[in-house]
């Protein structure tokens, strides 16, 4: 009985720890796609070009700047509704101009 005791704590306390580590993995996951999106929208706004790791994928810069707008027009980290929107009405000017030079 005290093994079958034994075996049921270890059991829950491994899966606990297995638990433990997929959450902390997935925070560490989510954490480096947020910065790394808002890392590419302060590259983008401050210089008007790509970010360099987006020039060497298969897909456009322009497709690439699609994306990072939907995931702004549904992030929840933003201090307020009137920043995202800010950000959003910025990335639209510099989507225009690059719709006029990469589809011209």
């Amino acid at each position: 009985m005290e093994l079958l005791v034994f075996f049921a704590l270890a059991s829950a306390l491994g899966a606990a720890g297995v638990a433990g580590v997929i959450v902390w993995v997935t925070n560490r996951a989510a954490a480096s796609a947020i910065t790394r999106h808002f890392k590419a929208s302060e590259h983008i706004l401050d210089t008007g070009e790509p970010p360099k790791n987006w020039r060497n994928q298969r897909k456009s810069p322009l497709a690439n700047l699609d994306e990072l707008i939907l995931f702004f027009e549904d992030c929840s980290f933003f201090e307020d509704e009137f920043a995202r929107e800010q950000l959003l009405a910025q990335l639209a000017e510099v989507r225009e101009d690059w719709a006029r030079r990469y589809l011209a």
